[in-house]
């Protein structure tokens, strides 16, 4: 049974060099702070993790997200939305890039980094445009509210 939509394209998981370069096109020159920042989100909100391998995903129209690796079914919960839920890897990866990317661009338009602010900004776009037809899209946008 096919369940995704039909316009769905999916992310392109991204191996050998090419993969050493996904950080810093998707969070610039901060990139090290994201990326500690997606390892924390992911110890705080996905029940169970414990560190692990992360996969980096590039997506169709540009811009990406980052992954456990393999296809483990996470539970999510957050206490502040009151979002207690089963997501797919990839669906998992997703939520967690999205709250680092939104929590830093909230950061940087603090602190008067117009040019953080705008590429956290435009990459938050771009994945929530992508979760728009995600076959998990339903789940992945209850966890974010």
């Amino acid at each position: 049974m096919h369940t995704s939509t039909p316009d769905f394209q999916p992310a392109r998981v991204l191996d050998g060099y090419v993969s050493l370069s996904f950080l810093h096109a998707l969070f610039g020159d901060d990139c090290i702070r994201a990326e500690n920042n997606v390892y924390l989100y992911a110890s705080r909100y996905l029940d169970g993790y414990d560190g692990g391998v992360w996969a980096y995903a590039a997506l169709p129209e540009g811009g990406g997200f980052m992954k456990p690796e393999g296809e483990e079914r996470w539970h999510f919960v957050n206490p502040q939305n009151f979002a207690d839920l089963t997501l797919g890897s990839e669906a998992a990866g997703i939520v967690i890039t999205a709250l680092v990317l939104n929590h830093r661009s909230w950061m940087y338009d603090h602190h008067d980094e117009e040019e953080l602010c705008r590429l956290y900004c435009q990459r938050h776009r771009q994945l929530m445009a992508y979760a728009e037809s995600h076959p998990e899209a339903a789940a992945i946008f209850r966890a974010l509210d």
